[in-house]
């Protein structure tokens, strides 16, 4: 039976005792609806979140997970209503479901699968921290518990729109089940949404697209219509926007060379593109239209009309995703016909050559040890304890992520499946990288 609202409340106003071993200061945050993101998001971000959810409810929360033969949408998973506790005050009703494939299949336990939160559902209009919707990762397969965080903040180094971020330990209530139960940390992920466009854009757009599941991008007709289900467009306020997603898609079918490159700009924010491509190529993040044909979000700018790419789901950056990849080619990132747009732009001089001074600025200010060794070290005191305290985490290999020389037993160990994986520790990984990169570079 559904607990009502006001029981929910009941409940988890009684929960007013926090974990004696917690390091999140529950005293005092900013009031939740009253201020905006600058207020939540930053990688010094620590949070409490503290569900409650009936036992009912919790049940119900896989959904149709049990039938899946292929990779989940939203649809196959049940939304249900939560009371929330945030940074130790009662903050309401909300609704939340589970999220991911790869991140859900391997999660290391029952209360460690990635959340999204909506914070709209309840009470219509209401914002989180500016927020409607909020993502809580599970950094499945990736024991620094920051590659998410690290990897957005290069993209938005080199100028594309990402997601900001944030950390969070999340507690869970399921009466008679689970009584203020730690499930670990977290990393927060904000949504891409019409609120995302207008914050960076100061206006929304007209289209959304996240393909799933397309070897290439294949074209499919002159009707825009025929592209909205195959290629997961699920914005679609000005037809011809989308209708302008479909014609770029036929153009890089069937243009020629010299049309090509021409005419790419005309649909392509190319500056854009390439600074998108170098970082994918740069952080060897192949769970992506690098080899997986997802983990990518398609927009039409409002001020250019020009077509621009997003990433999305970085917990397996950093050459997490495959073993090897250490010395994944900047040139030839994919197989044949997997990324088309990418494997043209660098079979082009021109554009091949605009790339590879992408990835020289890259390796002189963002993808450096200097920026980023700092940065992972303030994160690392930030998370530490909450490390400890997470039994889905190991204290011994969060720590191999910063040894200059980790012991061979910390290398990444891959099962070619869904099994349990890691990625290589990150400090050795980035330098060798980085020396990768910068042989390539120079004809090596």
């Amino acid at each position: 039976m559904r607990l009502s609202r006001p029981v929910l409340l009941a409940m988890l106003m009684a929960l007013t005792t926090v974990g004696s071993g917690s390091s999140v200061v529950p005293t005092a945050p900013p009031d939740a609806t009253a201020h905006g993101a600058a207020d939540f998001f930053g990688n010094d971000r620590l949070h409490r979140f503290e569900l409650t959810i009936a036992p009912g409810d919790f049940a119900r929360m896989p959904g149709a997970r049990r039938g899946w033969g292929r990779d989940a949408t939203a649809s196959d998973y049940t939304k249900v209503p939560a009371m929330l506790r945030f940074n130790g005050r009662d903050w309401g009703m909300i609704s939340v479901r589970y999220k991911g494939n790869s991140s859900y299949r391997g999660a290391p336990s029952e209360l460690k699968r990635s959340l999204k939160l909506d914070f709209n559902d309840a009470q219509k209009g209401r914002r989180f921290f500016g927020q409607v919707e909020l993502h809580l990762n599970n950094n499945a397969f990736d024991p620094s518990g920051m590659r998410e965080a690290l990897s957005y903040d290069v993209f938005r180094r080199a100028g594309v729109p990402v997601p900001r971020t944030a950390f969070a330990e999340v507690y869970l209530t399921v009466p008679g089940e689970y009584q203020h139960k730690y499930a670990g940390l977290f990393s927060v992920i904000e949504d891409i949404d019409q609120h995302f466009f207008t914050e960076r854009w100061n206006s929304k757009v007209g289209v959304l697209a996240k393909p799933e599941n397309l070897f290439g991008m294949p074209a499919l007709g002159a009707d825009w219509r025929d592209y909205v289900e195959p290629y997961g467009i699920r914005i679609t306020s000005r037809p011809d926007d989308v209708a302008r997603i479909a014609a770029f898609i036929q153009f890089l079918n069937r243009a020629g060379d010299e049309e090509f490159a021409k005419r790419l700009d005309e649909f392509l924010d190319v500056e854009e593109f390439l600074h998108f491509l170098a970082a994918e190529v740069m952080l060897v993040n192949t769970d992506s239209p690098l080899a997986m044909d997802h983990n990518y979000l398609l927009t039409m700018h409002p001020g250019t009309h020009r077509i621009v790419w997003l990433p999305w789901d970085m917990n397996e950056s950093f050459g997490t995703f495959r073993a090897g990849d250490v010395n994944l080619s900047i040139h030839r990132p994919s197989v044949r016909g997997n990324f088309p747009l990418a494997e043209r732009v660098l079979a082009n001089a021109g554009l091949r050559a605009r790339y590879d001074a992408i990835l020289r600025r890259m390796l002189a200010d963002n993808f450096s040890l200097a920026r980023i060794e700092p940065q992972m070290r303030r994160i690392a005191a930030r998370i530490r304890d909450s490390v400890k305290r997470d039994d889905t985490m190991s204290l011994s290999a969060f720590e191999a992520n910063f040894a200059r020389s980790p012991a061979p037993d910390t290398t990444a160990s891959f099962d070619g499946g869904w099994g349990a994986h890691s990625g290589p520790p990150l400090r050795a990984f980035i330098a060798e990288r980085i020396a990768s990169v910068k042989a390539q570079l120079e004809g090596n």
